[in-house]
This record gives C-alpha cells, structure tokens and sequence, in this order.
C-alpha cells in the first residue's frame, strides 16, 4: 500500500511539474489581447490575438518612435495645455492691471458706424462658443490627469472626463462651421498693408506705461495684431479640424494606421495649444483691453471714436 502511494504521489509531483513546464512555454500566440479602447478613437491592442491571422494588422516594431516618445511624455503635455490656457490668462491679467484698459481719448461720440454684417456677427459666434467650449473640455482632456484628478474622486473624475468628450465631440462640428465661413469670408480683409510694420512697433498704441505722447499707429479694416490672429486661427485652426477628423473618422480616410493616427493626436494637440493661447489673447483684447471693442461683434457696429482712434485708414474709407 505504500508503495502504491508513493508512486501515486510521484506521479502527481511529475504531472504538476509537467503542467507547469507546459504553462511557461505556452505559444505567445495564446495570450490574451488586452484593448486598451479610448472613446472615438483608434483602440490599442496590447498583446497578441490568439489567431494568426490578425497579427499583420498590428506591428510594434513598424511604429515611428520619435512619435510614441511625444505621446509618452503625458505630463510635459499637459502642462503645456495648461500653460497655453490658465498661465496666458492669469499673465495678461495681471498686465491689464498693470497697464490699464486702453481707453478712448476722446471718449464715446454716440454715433455708431457700421463694421460687420449680421451674418459675421452669427458666424463670429458659431466659431467662438464652440471654440471656447472646446478649449475648456481639451484643458480637461489634456492636463486632467496632472491638473485635476486630485481634485475629485475615481469616478467622479471618470465621469467628468467622459462628459468633457461628448461636448468636445459635438462642439467640434458648430465650430466646423462657424470657423470655415469666417475664414472663407473674412481672408481678403486680413491681407498685409503697410502700415503693418508700425503698429507692431508701436505695440497697437496698447501700452500705457511711460512718458511719452501716445501715439495709436494707423490702421485698417483689421490692424496688424487682429491679422496675425486671423493667420494663426486659421492655419492651425485647419490643421486642428483635420486632425479631429481623422482621429474622429480613422475609416473616412482609408483605415488610418497607427503612425497615421499618432501623427494626426500630435498635430492635434500642438495645434490646440497655439490656438488656445492665441484665443485667450483674442478674448482680453476684443473684450477687456480695448475699450468699445466688444460692441463691434455684439450689433455690427462700432463707436465713431474707436474707428477714428483704431482704425483710422478704413473710417477714412467709408466715410468719403
């Protein structure tokens, strides 16, 4: 009887070992595949699929590295999305305290000019509250993880960023719109003039600190800062609704491939950066900095001494 136990027992050690040995040189191909799914987006398989098949879609080694080695640098990333975001606002900011709104020196005449029609009005807002949405929700996107997620609990957090994607998503398309309109329409208005070069040596005559006579250089339709806002929103405002499409719809442009779609999320998040940080300038300027600006995009109109004062060559214009 002992001896029946003892080779029964043998017997059992060897079949564990055995079993063990075979789990250790399992075929790679028996590993589970793990998708790591982003709403929208192209999913990750990290693993191997257990049919042969499917192992051409997806080849590690084929993947560009200078671009996984951007996208692995998450937190520089996202400093830099909140940069472009909260650190402009917070610095102009305290500009403006430091230098003061730039008034009008003759103070408001009551006499209204007409500047913008009422489709640019509508189009200038179907851009900017998407846009501002967008920036808002890509803050969260982006820096979340550095920025915010102390902030809440897991789910809370899990939420948030869930929500943050459905408006991102959505706001894309209004913004789509109103953006290709403006810069269809308003590009003949935004081209070089040479009185360009002046205002930026003046500095838009914004400046407010120092002695000296305030000088406010002359100007058209649009003075060399608003065009060199427009230039920026559009060139990177194009790369940004690119970029989205295909990160949105990889189908749409022939079954995007893995550098194809890290590629568009870097030019997507670049673009975003610039355009965030730009808007944020654009915002203060238009709405805060410049007194009797923001009218101009509130009826069409705008004060006969804020078009004399800021843009004196195109009053010239329409009032011969």
């Amino acid at each position: 009887m002992k001896k029946l136990l003892s080779i029964l027992s043998m017997l059992t050690v060897t079949g564990s070992v055995t079993a063990a040995e075979e789990v250790q040189h399992m075929p790679d191909l028996w590993l589970p595949v793990q998708e790591h799914a982003v709403n929208n987006d192209v999913p990750q398989l990290l693993g191997y699929a257990s049919n042969p098949t499917y192992l051409p879609l997806y080849n590690p080694d084929a993947v560009n590295s200078g671009y996984l080695s951007f996208l692995h640098a998450a937190e520089s990333i996202g400093n830099a999305i909140f940069a472009s975001v909260v650190l402009v606002a917070l610095l102009f900011a305290v500009f403006v305290l430091i230098n003061g709104r730039a008034r009008l020196t003759d103070g408001f005449s009551g006499k209204l000019v007409d500047r913008w029609s009422s489709l640019d009005v509508a189009m200038h807002w179907l851009a900017a509250i998407p846009c501002v949405l967008l920036i808002f929700t890509g803050l969260f996107l982006g820096a979340g993880r550095t920025w915010f997620i102390d902030l809440m609990s897991p789910e809370h957090f899990a939420s948030f960023i869930n929500g943050s994607v459905m408006v991102h998503n959505f706001m894309a398309f209004t913004f789509i719109v109103g953006a290709i309109v403006i810069m269809l329409k308003w590009a003949p208005r935004q081209l070089p003039e040479s009185s360009d070069l002046k205002w930026f040596a003046h500095l838009g005559g914004y400046i407010n600190i120092g002695k000296g006579p305030h000088i406010h250089p002359d100007a058209g339709f649009a003075n060399a800062g608003e065009k060199a806002f427009f230039w920026t929103f559009t060139v990177f405002g194009l790369a940004l609704i690119g970029s989205g499409l295909v990160l949105l719809y990889p189908t749409l442009f022939g079954d995007v491939s893995k550098n194809g779609a890290n590629l568009a999320l870097i030019i997507h998040i670049i673009s975003a950066i610039v355009v965030s940080a730009f808007s944020v300038v654009h915002i203060y300027m238009g709405a805060v900095m410049s007194e009797g600006g923001l009218e101009n995009m509130l009826s069409g109109k705008c004060d006969e001494n804020w078009a004399k004062q800021n843009h004196n060559l195109w009053y010239s214009k329409v009032t011969k």
